[in-house]
């Protein structure tokens, strides 16, 4: 069998216990790939269900993972199927079935009343007289593939194009400001279309695109650190009267060592939209390399495990330190990285976040 026919299977028969797990439910598959019309319309399987004493028959159609560009075709195709089937002693429902269901994917099929289950256990059944919504989270193994557009070279893709809004923007300006190969640019805003939240102009060479969902983005990259370790940094300690004189001498170190560098969490969060009276640590990224060492080497920064004023996040490449403005001659990394980087503090980081997202990235 091929892998995905296999899959098919372990879903259906998922989709079979979990609903002979309710009250008075009995399930069973009464058929696969059939044919519902002379033309060669075909449903994926079919499913007689028992629930507390209804019976139903549900058409599934079913997929690897789902996000809204994907249901929005099989909510096609249900309709479609639904209109060859006229069972009268039985309540036909339209179904969708896969690993998992993206948040966006769900809402469009609750909105569409069809069907659906994952292997995370939701189940929604939403026949007139029998209906049944158990809620449960995204599998954790498909979490991490719904969230790999958050990492690594993808999330820089992500964050040049939000940077970018409302503008039209080809691949290759997106892949040669993110530093990353065509392939990259072009795969992930191919599944930002997927998703929903980049919207087409054009086809081929010249095709270009937007970002049209700034606010389902911000959720879906918050959802995902959710889960995510906060990333690691060095403490150092710099002598200075207070934090706007620690990243004025910063700004001058890194300077001096020709090191690309940028201010993020409570110190730009101020910068960008002012929230607290007072702050006094600064997190910084700068570009790995020799250029890093000289500048903490200007600055005098010495190394501490506690009373730091001073952090440097981990990166790894360049394209890892982006700036966004530069405000009283401090660089300061874009609003959304703030805003990652916020989420991912403690204190009153994931206050000042959610003003940050207010007041300068939900526009």
């Amino acid at each position: 069998m091929l892998k995905f026919e296999i899959e098919e299977q372990e879903l259906l028969d998922g989709l079979v216990d979990a609903i002979s797990g309710l009250p008075q439910g009995q399930a069973r598959i009464e058929g696969r790939e059939i044919a519902l019309t002379p033309r060669g319309g075909r449903v994926d399987a079919i499913i007689g269900a028992m629930i507390a004493g209804r019976s139903l028959q549900l058409l599934v159609e079913a997929r690897r993972e789902a996000f809204p560009r994907d249901v929005r075709e099989a909510v096609w195709q249900l309709r479609n199927h639904l209109a060859h089937r006229n069972d009268l002693e039985r309540e036909v429902v339209p179904f969708f079935v896969a690993r998992a269901i993206s948040p966006g994917a769900r809402e469009i099929l609750r909105e569409e009343k069809i069907g659906f289950y994952d292997l995370g256990g939701t189940l929604y059944i939403p026949a007139p007289n029998t209906f049944v919504y158990i809620d449960r989270p995204i599998p954790p193994k498909d979490s991490k593939t719904f969230g790999a557009i958050f990492q690594g070279q993808r999330a820089r893709v992500v964050q040049e194009i939000f940077a970018r809004r409302p503008d039209w923007v080809s691949v290759k300006q997106i892949a040669e400001d993110a530093e990353v190969s065509s392939a990259t640019a072009s795969g992930t805003l191919s599944e930002m279309e997927r998703r929903e939240w980049v919207e087409v102009e054009g086809a081929g060479p010249s095709k270009l695109r937007r970002l049209c969902a700034p606010k389902l983005v911000l959720d879906a990259w918050a959802d995902f650190l959710a889960d995510q370790k906060p990333p690691k940094f060095e403490r150092y300690y710099v002598s200075s009267a207070n934090a706007e004189e620690l990243a004025q001498k910063l700004d001058r170190a890194c300077g001096e060592a020709d090191a690309a560098y940028a201010v993020t969490s409570e110190a730009a969060a101020q910068a960008y939209a002012p929230y607290l009276s007072s702050f006094s640590q600064v997190r910084c990224r700068i570009i790995p390399g020799p250029q890093r060492d000289l500048a903490l080497e200007r600055l005098h920064a010495r190394p501490v495990s506690e009373g730091w004023n001073l952090a440097v996040i981990e990166t790894r490449a360049r394209g890892d330190v982006t700036v966004g403005d530069r405000i009283d001659g401090i660089a300061l990394a874009r609003p959304l990285q703030v805003y990652l980087d916020l989420l991912q503090g403690s204190g009153r980081a994931k206050d000042m976040a959610a003003h940050l997202r207010t007041e300068r990235l939900e526009q």
